[in-house]
């Protein structure tokens, strides 16, 4: 199959990421091996590819916005011919103090997809099952692939925040999270304000505003 293969021993410079002929995944048990439909580009890929967070592999295939197609493996909620969703978070021990207590994302041992395992920027990959989250019909493969991070990012924080629909809620700083952020927050009727720095991002915010009708 043809993947983009990140050569960690490269520096950035060098344009490390190259289209390459590599064996197609081999499904394991506890897996589904996925035909990739989609798979955006996150900023946590640059800073892997820029070495801005450590290499952990002599080689890397990136990428852990993943849209893909069930091909072969076993899973009750995923069947093969199903689409579901890989995120960064692609495993956890299951055992240690934080997963026993509901806090999977702080597990002691995590697994990060396209970072300690490789990711989406292939024709096929390989994900555990449990971490995979079935997708419906209505969303198209190009769209719904950055809801499988800087998405799950601005829902999960407002759920932690506890926002409720109708309330006045600012948001701090305006990238990617927070500009699919505003969607969810126009559709709970919230009054929205965004304070930030960046020009671009102010641009994007107006942008938001307007077609959004909101503050």
């Amino acid at each position: 199959m043809k993947a983009a293969v990140l050569k960690s021993s490269q520096p950035v410079s060098a344009t490390p990421l190259v289209i390459e002929e590599v064996p197609r995944p081999q499904l394991v048990p506890g897996h589904l091996l996925l035909r990739v439909l989609a798979c955006g580009v996150c900023r946590t890929d640059l800073h892997i590819a820029e070495h801005d967070l450590p290499p952990l592999r002599p080689q890397l295939i990136p990428g852990h916005q993943i849209v893909g197609e069930v091909v072969a493996g076993e899973s009750k909620e995923s069947p093969v011919g199903s689409r579901v969703g890989v995120s960064w978070m692609g495993g956890v021990d299951g055992d240690c103090w934080y997963c026993r207590h509901k806090m999977e994302n702080l597990c002691d041992r995590p697994i990060f997809t396209g970072y300690t395992v490789d990711g989406g920027y292939a024709e096929y990959a390989l994900a555990r099952a449990d971490f995979t989250c079935p997708l419906p019909a209505g969303l198209d493969d190009i769209h719904v692939a950055p809801l499988l991070c800087a998405g799950i990012i601005g829902f999960r924080s407002l759920r932690v925040a506890g926002v409720e629909p109708g309330e006045r809620v600012g948001l701090f700083g305006f990238g990617s999270s927070a500009s699919l952020t505003i969607a969810v927050l126009q559709s709970w009727k919230c009054e929205v304000y965004v304070s930030t720095r960046g020009e671009s991002h102010r641009k994007l915010a107006n942008v938001a505003r307007r077609h959004l009708g909101r503050k």
